[in-house]
């Protein structure tokens, strides 16, 4: 083979080996957030209060607070969901083990890139902009506090003293913290594993205007969590839910619960 000859298929093999790569990430996406295989589930009714506060119960709770008496505010909203975890057996520690476990850096997929229409022509978003800026904030929120807590943590061991931790775990946090749209790029990149793994956490949002279809948190494997929502109100609720499944509270001066 000529020296031409050679040049030619180097280059070939470094355009097209990256594209194979992504063309399998790609093909394996629907495989990654949606697993073939059968997880267990527990299902949730989660309330959203006239007053803004969500309340969650499993349905034997709800069920035994209805025979004590317990009544919901009229203009209270319900939503369905499920919780379903691929990886221990058992959603809940799933979902506890996902949040809480330390990462290098974290990804929240706010939707499909029309999400951008929300900030100039929201009429044409096929959903709730309200809603799904709304579950964006919390869960953004959300994700940043508990990984701030590793990095504050990591910053005492080093011998920082509270306030500087405490500077030192918001600095990581804004440089590890990635938003990103569901483009072919990002289902490539999920799909092939190099994000929502053990070392990247990726938290994925799928509204009607993805094609959500039932109300869903999946866990399908460590490190990548999908909130799937038959509206975006729905997806706020899905927010809720894991709060009060992993026993988080908000700062009363950081409430971002409500809405």
């Amino acid at each position: 083979m000529n020296r031409k000859l050679l040049a030619v298929a180097i280059l070939l093999l470094i355009v097209l080996a990256p594209l194979g790569y992504l063309g399998y990430g790609y093909s394996k996406f629907n495989e990654a957030v949606f697993p073939a295989k059968s997880g267990s589930s527990s299902t949730y009714l989660v309330f959203k209060l006239p007053d803004g506060r969500y309340i969650s119960f499993t349905p034997k709770e709800y069920v035994n607070l209805t025979i004590r008496g317990f009544k919901l505010p009229p203009g209270t909203k319900g939503y369905l969901v499920n919780i379903t975890g691929y990886v221990t057996g058992i959603p809940e520690v799933d979902l506890n083990m996902t949040l809480m476990a330390p990462y290098q850096k974290f990804t929240i997929v706010v939707g499909s890139p029309s999400v951008k229409i929300c900030s100039s022509d929201p009429e044409r978003f096929l959903g709730n902009c309200a809603e799904r800026t709304a579950a964006v904030t919390e869960i953004s929120a959300l994700a940043a506090t508990l990984f701030k807590r590793y990095y504050y943590w990591k910053g005492l061991q080093e011998g920082m003293d509270n306030a500087s931790a405490k500077a030192y775990a918001y600095e990581e946090t804004l440089k590890r913290h990635e938003v990103r749209y569901l483009t072919f790029l990002t289902k490539a990149l999920i799909g092939a594993g190099r994000i929502g793994n053990r070392k990247h956490l990726a938290i994925v949002l799928i509204g009607p205007n993805e094609g959500g279809k039932v109300n869903r948190i999946l866990i399908p494997r460590r490190g990548l969590i999908v909130l799937e929502g038959k509206s975006d109100s729905a997806l706020r609720a899905e927010v809720a839910l894991m709060e009060n499944v992993i026993g988080f509270k908000w700062p009363e001066e950081n409430q971002t619960s409500r809405g």
